[in-house]
């Protein structure tokens, strides 16, 4: 199967690259098709040629979003040095922390998963190969698993082991769309995610393992992940000086 827009050509990528930074200053609605055919350095009938409208440029931003994720969580997943458990974790964490470190003003092209009206405006051809992308993530996602269950680490049953997996899951879509938030963000609502990561591990080890993992650690998913979402040494989970910490009490129980 083609994972669309894993490597494009050159004219795809300059457009797709003007198409994001014209949406920042424009707006997800309001960006003109002309001016990202000026700011990518080419004709309005060669953009039209590969985007025949702006919903394929959203898909097009967010197929490489999640190749760009996919991509990462192999390196989680074929690493050597890390557990299954670790594996498991690591690679459910890295979509939230690439959210939650970036930049106040870069384009969170992940929204998309909960706008699917775009879908039905986009052509065939971008939204068959974002369920082709969609496919490959599941099948990646199921090897780690399926690795954990055939070593004799994992010894669940597979009705605990998918009811797992749906938890772990919505903390991650839930950490994502907070990442997310430019209003949350604005006034002050940073995460050092590991609230998200504590929540992740209680439900992993919910299951029945073999052995408990002592290098499962939150320091020790920094430095796997860090590399991968910061070029610099240091990731800096700050976005915004101003602070409202109201948001951030914890509910009285």
């Amino acid at each position: 199967m083609n994972n669309y827009l894993l490597n494009p050509p050159k004219v795809i990528s300059d457009i797709l690259k003007a198409s994001a930074e014209v949406i920042k200053e424009q707006g997800m609605c309001s960006f003109k098709m002309a001016t990202i055919a000026s700011r990518a350095g080419c004709s309005k009938k060669t953009l039209y040629n590969y985007f025949s409208c702006k919903e394929d440029i959203v898909v097009s931003l967010y197929i490489q979003h999640i190749n760009d994720v996919s991509k990462n969580v192999n390196k989680i997943i074929n690493s050597d040095s890390l557990s299954n458990q670790e594996k498991i974790i690591y690679s459910m964490a890295y979509d939230p922390m690439k959210c939650w470190a970036a930049d106040k003003d870069d384009l969170c092209i992940n929204f998309l998963g909960v706008n699917p009206h775009i879908y039905n405006l986009a052509s065939p051809e971008f939204v068959g190969n974002l369920q082709v992308l969609f496919i490959e993530v599941k099948e990646q996602a199921q090897s780690v698993w399926k690795r954990a269950i055939s070593e004799g680490e994992l010894l669940s049953s597979k009705e605990d082991i998918l009811k797992c997996i749906l938890l772990l899951n919505e903390v991650e879509r839930g950490a994502v769309a907070m990442g997310q938030n430019r209003f949350l963000r604005q006034f002050g609502y940073d995460c050092d995610l590991r609230p998200t990561f504590d929540a992740l591990c209680w439900i992993l080890q919910g299951l029945k393992w073999q052995k408990a993992c002592p290098s499962l650690s939150y320091e020790n998913m920094i430095k796997t992940i860090s590399p991968m979402v910061s070029k610099e040494k240091q990731l800096d989970m700050r976005h915004y000086a101003l602070t409202m910490e109201s948001l951030k009490e914890s509910i009285e129980l």
